[in-house]
């Protein structure tokens, strides 16, 4: 629960601004909700969206029943609904984008950082480029994404690995991925009654089978 002096801080800094009673995304009255990575003020129905996107992005708290640290109410007394949503606003980020979006731009992401280095001293992130606030944090495909589109691209182009791909792994450019794994999957072929032959060995971690018209006779 929170103190008694967080209590009170809490009810002077929404005396002292009335943007204060108001949720900052909703507009909800008499928000009993915050984001002090923000320094901000929310309803219940915002905190949810707010807690999705994690710590990183935006702590939630609430201004009744968590326990508050000196530094987070700091944050909050630096902050503040009003300087929050002008600050958006001179960098071209609308009032109503989505909550998830709002804060993942470069200017939801520069502000927080800023307030952080206010409330504890610290030296301020470097200027936001002009023009470039209402731009996602990072307008590139994540890692995982930029290798989901090799393998994607690859298998439309490459043969597929007769002796050693299993169903689960990829490759590029005829290089199969999963050679050079302590163990690899093995197929085996017979012929007429002959015995089961050993996989193809891989070379230099490439595999043998591949590109080849026909496969090994014994």
């Amino acid at each position: 629960m929170a103190s008694p002096a967080a209590m009170s801080f809490f009810q002077a800094h929404r005396h002292g601004d009335s943007a204060n009673n108001i949720c900052c995304d909703t507009g909800s009255a008499e928000p009993q909700w915050a984001s002090p990575s923000h320094g901000i003020y929310i309803s219940i129905e915002a905190a949810g969206v707010h807690r999705s996107l994690g710590v990183n992005v935006s702590r939630v708290l609430s201004t009744e029943m968590d326990s508050w640290k000196p530094l987070q109410l700091r944050m909050m007394e630096l902050g503040g609904n009003k300087k929050f949503a002008e600050f958006l606003q001179e960098h071209g980020v609308p009032d109503n984008m989505p909550i998830r979006l709002k804060y993942t731009t470069r200017a939801a992401d520069w502000y927080r950082k800023k307030l952080l280095a206010m409330a504890e001293g610290s030296a301020p992130p470097e200027p936001l480029a002009p023009g470039t606030g209402h731009m996602p944090m990072s307008d590139a495909a994540t890692g995982q994404q930029v290798l989901d589109e090799v393998f994607r691209s690859a298998n439309l182009h490459s043969n597929s690995c007769i002796h050693c791909a299993s169903a689960n792994r990829k490759h590029v450019r005829g290089r199969c991925l999963s050679i050079g794994s302590s163990s690899s999957s093995s197929s085996s072929s017979t012929d007429s009654g002959s015995e089961s032959r050993s996989p193809t060995p891989p070379v230099r971690g490439r595999c043998l089978s591949i590109g080849s018209s026909s496969s090994s006779s014994s």
